[in-house]
């Protein structure tokens, strides 16, 4: 779980650690007295919760540390004091052992905070309800002991909840590892009465029987843990290839795989960037605390793709710490960032891009990531080859071939769904404007239909300079064309219409002419000029479907266009349309 911090809420926490942990160290030692220390065996103790912490087992994308059997143990020989203490070292080793967001002072706070307060609480329940130190009475020590360790996990569970709560991120008390958190506990309180015992009897031989045979266990099922670790990983990006692949589409592709990814690869953010002409860097899309974004902003490129900017065009590298990624001349990274994984996406022994990957934590990527990310980004580039090639193959078939505008394929169903925006009240109106070149068939008798294709592009061109973003501009068929224009409504539609058909009368279409007896060599381009007719229909006053709202604008353009004398613009009205030279 990811938890961005303020300098407000790191100021307050330090201002909450101050009231909480030195107050708690003095009400543990001034009202629960420890007994009389065995260094050696404090060391000894401490050397082995030690060696625990260091081999967490993985299970089910949790990490589960064992560590508590000891700190029961501490606190049954020795009292709450010393329980405290321990747990505070033990923070120490967390804090610098395991990978976090948090920055490292924040985190040193809050776990001390969280781990001094739960201490305390459940080691006052543990006396209040008759508990005692040093006892060698086995039903009390197993009773209170029990009650002591499920009371210590319920309040550092109660703790944890409130502050996530307090940084706007969820934690159920009831949650996946929470309920790993109680059951652990409950099982180690055997181990840890068993070595209280042990060590009452036996000092410190008793880690021979109990403690160093724990930690050997221990290691053996982080040796079998790794090596099912790595099946997993396998797994999963067998899974991840067989997601993208049903991915048809480009940009899905990339937001399957960046989410995908932090599954397996862990990171703070993460970015696909294009390299275009092999040297241009055009970052596509980015992942990080606020989602999925095309507005990547976490890292600037100064420069085009060189030799020697430290970018590996062929091989991953990991850049473990803010010294490595200098290293990296051509990026800017937006932030403290202090390791970045980067992995060329290689199609074709052709590095197309690269995944890039970013943490606020030095050493955040580990070598062992090395070859899974090379797999992965194998899929990944296949994947996006393959929806690049349907993108490509739907594109031509939505597209008319002579002007590169949409065609009737693609405007049948982007009008309709515009009209279910306008039905639904997504859009407060929907206008259409349809155009027709004058005389056209006589541009094509007198100059050559070769003639009368050029005349189609360029006008075509010059279309395009009406479009905006939420527009539809296509070619309707022979020499008509369509605007569809979401929240226009009819006077605006009007306006632009006569604004297009001004335009077009005033423009000078540069063609050759090729029905003459000249030799090509010798043909000369001229200026031809052309009008146009157009009309104009809107949704909902006009039409209630998209079939009619064409059929509409396309009577407003011949009755008040062609009709009255063309080059005009016909507006649809009930059951005419006026032609006016606007």
């Amino acid at each position: 779980m990811t938890v961005d911090v303020s300098r407000k809420q790191q100021i307050i926490m330090f201002f909450i650690w101050l009231l909480v942990v030195p107050a708690s160290f003095f009400l543990a030692k001034t009202y629960f007295p420890a007994r009389e220390l065995d260094w050696m065996n404090i060391v000894i103790l401490f050397s082995i919760m030690f060696l625990t912490m260091l081999l967490p087992i993985q299970f089910q994308n949790m990490t589960i540390s064992l560590e508590r059997w000891i700190t029961l143990t501490i606190f049954l020989q020795y009292g709450l004091f010393i329980e405290i203490v321990f747990i505070q070292m033990a923070m120490l080793v967390i804090l610098f052992t395991e990978k976090s967001t948090l920055p490292i002072t924040h985190k040193f706070l809050v776990n001390s905070t969280i781990f001094a307060f739960t201490s305390l609480l459940s080691g006052t329940i543990y006396h209040a309800l008759g508990g005692t130190i040093g006892s060698m009475d086995f039903s009390k020590v197993f009773y209170f002991g029990l009650i002591y360790a499920i009371s210590y996990s319920l309040i550092n569970n109660v703790l944890l909840k409130v502050y996530f709560h307090f940084n706007s991120h969820i934690f159920s008390l009831t949650s996946k590892g929470a309920l790993w958190d109680y059951m652990s506990t409950i099982i180690m309180v055997p181990f840890g009465i068993a070595l209280y015992f042990l060590n009452e009897h036996l000092s410190n031989k008793s880690l021979l029987l109990i403690g160093i045979p724990f930690v050997i266990v221990l290691f053996i099922l982080r040796m079998f843990n790794s090596s099912t670790t790595v099946k997993d990983q396998l797994s999963s990006a067998s899974e991840i290839g067989h997601e993208l692949a049903d991915r048809l589409l480009f940009d899905e592709v990339i937001e399957t795989f960046l989410v995908k990814l932090k599954d397996v690869v862990p990171y703070d953010n993460a970015y696909v960037v294009d390299l275009r002409g092999g040297i241009n860097f055009v970052p596509l899309m980015g992942n990080g605390p606020n989602g999925i974004t095309k507005e990547v902003k976490g890292l600037l490129f100064h420069d085009i793709k060189k030799a020697d900017d430290g970018l590996d065009a062929f091989f991953t590298r990991i850049y473990f710490n803010e010294k490595d990624i200098k290293t990296l001349t051509t990026i800017e990274f937006i932030g403290t960032i202090r390791s970045v994984l980067t992995a060329p996406i290689i199609r074709n022994e052709v590095t197309e891009g690269f995944l890039i990957l970013t943490s606020f934590r030095k050493n955040m990527f580990q070598p062992e990531s090395l070859n899974l990310i090379d797999i992965l980004t194998g899929f990944f580039a296949i994947s996006l080859e393959k929806a690049r090639f349907y993108e490509s193959t739907i594109e031509k078939g939505e597209r008319c071939g002579l002007t590169k505008l949409h065609n009737f394929s693609y405007l049948e169903p982007k009008l309709e769904e515009n009209m279910n925006e306008l039905h639904e009240g997504k859009l407060s109106s929907l206008s259409v404007i349809m155009l027709d070149i004058d005389h056209f068939k006589k541009i094509n008798d007198t100059y050559g239909h070769e003639c009368g294709n050029v005349i189609l592009v360029s006008l075509a061109d010059l279309l395009k300079n009406f479009k905006t973003t939420n527009t539809t501009l296509a070619r309707y068929g022979g020499e008509e064309f369509v605007f569809v224009l979401p929240n226009t409504t009819k006077e605006e539609a009007s306006e632009l219409a006569e604004e297009i058909r001004v335009e077009v009368e005033r423009t000078n279409f540069v063609i050759t002419p090729d029905l003459t007896e000249e030799e090509p060599i010798d043909r000369k381009s001229i200026d031809v000029n052309i009008t146009i007719s157009l009309g104009v229909a809107t949704a909902p006053e006009d039409a209630e479907n998209a079939k009619d709202l064409l059929r509409n604008a396309d009577r407003a353009l011949y009755i008040g266009g062609k009709q009255s004398g063309r080059n005009l613009v016909g507006v649809y009205n009930d059951s005419e349309a006026r032609g006016a030279r606007v």
